[in-house]
């Protein structure tokens, strides 16, 4: 009896042991917060905020028109297991849409408008829109890409007002 509760303290001493090493590795080592800066602007592009103006310009008296928006705010995994919520939005975390129209009554999200430009040419970036345009066609959340050649103000206002018109 004696060596099982020797044996069992052991085993506990050496459990918390664990425990406490794992715990140290996750924590940074040196909390630096300097290596940080503020932005010197929301937008990561001069085509990104002439468009924000031109939206501003042709919907911001009906919708809301918010820059930048990661796509978690948007969607959101289906409830099951805690692991299983994370593991699926862990797919969608650091990704965000360049424009979210909502409506000014409940800012309820009516449209995403992406701006494509020339990185979207890149494998890696039409992999990402690949999986974007499915994931807002399963959620019946309108998606529209413009590309960065082309944002005239008549085109724009033609392709999201089907776009709207589409998803009442």
């Amino acid at each position: 009896m004696i060596k099982f509760i020797i044996i069992a303290v052991i085993m506990v001493g050496l459990y918390l042991f664990i425990v406490e090493f794992i715990n140290k590795k996750k924590e940074p080592e040196e909390k630096d917060l300097s290596v940080y800066e503020r932005k010197p602007y929301l937008f990561d592009a001069n085509s990104e905020f002439n468009l924000y103006k031109v939206l501003v310009e042709l919907y911001g008296d009906k919708y809301y028109i918010f820059p930048q928006i990661n796509y978690s705010h948007l969607i959101q995994p289906r409830k099951t297991t805690w692991e299983e919520e994370r593991k699926y939005r862990s797919r969608i975390d650091r990704k965000s849409a360049d424009f979210v129209f909502c409506d000014k009554e409940r800012i309820v999200p009516k449209l995403i408008i992406e701006l494509d430009g020339s990185a979207h040419n890149l494998k890696s970036k039409q992999t990402r829109d690949e999986f974007i345009d499915e994931l807002t066609k399963i959620v019946d959340l309108p998606i529209l890409h413009l590309k960065t050649s082309n944002v005239n103000k008549e085109f724009i206002k033609e392709e999201i007002s089907k776009k709207l018109n589409f998803s009442k």
